[in-house]
C-alpha cells in the first residue's frame, strides 16, 4: 500500500441557477448570484456615464449602478417589456466598493437545475462583459463577467 489516498470530493452534481431574460438573449447565474428582483424604476441620472451606465438606484440605503447588458456587449438598448425587472446581483466581492449591481431584465428570472451532463460551452467569441457562452438542455446562455462589471461600474465612479 503507498499511503496515498484519494480523498472524497463532494462535487455537486447540481446547481441552482437561473436563467436572467435580456432582449438579445439570456445570462446564466448561480441563484446565490441574485440577491433581489425589484420593479423596474427610473434611475438618479448619471453624469457624462457610458451608454451602458443608465444611472443608480437607491436599494437599502445603497446606491447601486443599473446596466445595460445589452449595451454593454454592443448591442443597442432595449425599451423595458411589460415583464420588465431589474435583478440586484451579488458582484461577487462583499467586502469591496461595489457589493452589488442593478441589470435590467426583460423577465422574470428562470429557475433551472443544471447539471454537468446537460451543460456545454460554446465556441464563441465573448464580448465585454461575458465570461463564456453555453448551452443549457439545448438553451443558449452566457455567464456574465461579474468581476469586469463590477471593474467597469468602479472605473466609471472614480473618474467622476
Amino acid at each position: 500500500m503507498s499511503g496515498v489516498q484519494a480523498l472524497p470530493v463532494d462535487v455537486p452534481q447540481e446547481v441552482s441557477s437561473l436563467f436572467l431574460q435580456l432582449a438579445d438573449g439570456q445570462l446564466l447565474v448561480p441563484v446565490d448570484t441574485l440577491s433581489e428582483v425589484i420593479a423596474v424604476q427610473t434611475p438618479v441620472a448619471a453624469y457624462d456615464a457610458p451608454d451602458w451606465y443608465l444611472g443608480e438606484l437607491n436599494w437599502r440605503e445603497q446606491r447601486l449602478p443599473l446596466i445595460s447588458f445589452e449595451v454593454l456587449r454592443g448591442g443597442s438598448l432595449a425599451s423595458p417589456s411589460n415583464n420588465g425587472r431589474i435583478a440586484v446581483l451579488n458582484s461577487g466581492n462583499p467586502d469591496g466598493d461595489l457589493p452589488f449591481l442593478g441589470l435590467m431584465l426583460q423577465g422574470t428570472p428562470r429557475l433551472v437545475r443544471v447539471t454537468p451532463q446537460e451543460l456545454a460551452a460554446r465556441d464563441k467569441p465573448c464580448r465585454p462583459g461575458e465570461l463564456v457562452h453555453v448551452a443549457m438542455s439545448g438553451e443558449d446562455a452566457v455567464i456574465p463577467d461579474l468581476e469586469m462589471l463590477e471593474s467597469a461600474c468602479l472605473e466609471y465612479r472614480s473618474g467622476r
